[in-house]
């Protein structure tokens, strides 16, 4: 009797995790750069930073973010439920500024129960050749930025008369050389190397500043 129930209680054990495999898209196929079981739990800033870069058009909040960082969304097409977020926001910038060497630092991933195999090099440099650029303004936390970066009340203050900003457009410091150089200032979840990386990048004027109607347009000149 109790080896009936053995039995019965390891089919039923493979039995779920058959279909949980089968259901979640199964994290055993496909041909990814690198698999991992249990991915460790990412901080929130990092998906902060991916943010960032995106708004920025510039890598350098990737290079903060931890290479072993995942992010899964369970409802995505089969093959890209599980992706590096480091990978992700070098993915973003790529493609956001039709940059395609920027995708030698994406790499693909699945963990035990999501696949992450579509989300490669290949796919980066697809989408970072087409002939427009997508990136676009979204929301940000400025001020949760401003905190990161170090600035005071003071700081902000007086760059918003150096560079004439009105009130409204305390945003606008996102964009500028100040705040680009005090990106290696936010906690970071990289390497030594790749903070080295990041304080080497050099400011860049947003295209987006030079469009009229945007509302920094003619800032940082």
């Amino acid at each position: 009797m109790a080896i009936d129930s053995l039995i019965t209680w390891k089919f039923y054990a493979y039995s779920m995790l058959f279909y949980i495999l089968l259901f979640s898209g199964c994290g055993l196929s496909g041909n990814p750069d690198k698999r991992v079981i249990l991915p460790p739990k990412p901080d929130p800033l990092e998906s902060q930073y991916l943010d960032l870069a995106r708004q920025l058009g510039s890598e350098k909040p990737c290079y903060l973010i931890s290479p072993a960082s995942v992010f899964v969304a369970s409802f995505n097409s089969p093959g890209t439920r599980a992706s590096f977020i480091r990978s992700r926001c070098f993915h973003n910038v790529a493609q956001a500024t039709a940059r395609p060497e920027l995708c030698e630092h994406v790499l693909s991933v699945n963990t035990l129960l999501y696949p992450g195999y579509h989300n490669n090099r290949e796919r980066c440099i697809e989408d970072a050749d087409r002939e427009k650029a997508s990136s676009g303004v979204g929301i940000i936390d400025h001020n949760a930025m401003f905190e990161l970066s170090g600035f005071t009340k003071e700081e902000i203050s007086d760059l918003m008369q150096k560079h004439e900003l009105p009130e409204h457009g305390v945003y606008c410091l996102l964009f500028s050389r100040e705040f680009f150089e005090r990106i290696v200032e936010f906690p970071n979840f990289g390497s030594d190397e790749d903070l080295q990386t990041a304080k080497r990048l050099e400011w860049k004027r947003h295209p987006f500043l030079n469009l009229p109607g945007f509302p920094c347009a003619g800032a940082f000149p």
